[in-house]
């Protein structure tokens, strides 16, 4: 009975120090995400992507695109507008059973034009999943909606 009680509690332990871990990792992925995000660097945000990355459309249908792909879509907002956006306190990770984190949490968009000084706010919401590659978590599965 006490090597049951042993093994549990290590168990337990183990469990809580892995998600520690992920937490701390999935957080250092998003802040690289969102200080890339506002300094407008679309080869930094393409970075934190998986090389193939699926995208939930608004339909629930699925596309792949391409790293170079977001860095292009990136790099054509970044040339007419800038950006900040705020994470809510309610992110949280995962780690699912197939290896990858699934990271959920609302967030505050706000787009600048460079031309008119129009801003743009969009309030969403997203749940995402990452795969790690070589040590490193890389976004693989984007899902936002509107909050």
């Amino acid at each position: 009975m006490n090597n049951f009680i042993l093994l549990t509690a290590l168990l337990l332990t183990a469990v809580s120090m892995q998600a520690q871990t992920i937490d701390t990792e999935i957080a250092a992925l998003g802040s690289a995400w969102e200080a890339a995000y506002e300094r407008g660097d679309a080869a930094a945000l393409a970075a934190v992507h998986a090389e193939k990355v699926e995208i939930v459309n608004a339909d629930g249908s699925l596309s792949t695109v391409t790293r170079a792909d977001i860095e292009a879509n990136w790099a054509k907002t970044f040339a007419g507008n800038t950006g900040t956006i705020e994470f809510a306190d309610d992110m949280a990770a995962t780690l699912l059973s197939d290896g990858k984190a699934n990271t959920k949490g609302s967030f505050t968009q706000t787009m600048t034009n460079k031309e008119t000084g129009e801003t743009t706010t969009f309030k969403g919401h997203f749940d995402h999943h990452a795969v790690k590659v070589d040590g490193r978590w890389l976004l693989s599965r984007l899902k936002v909606s509107p909050q």
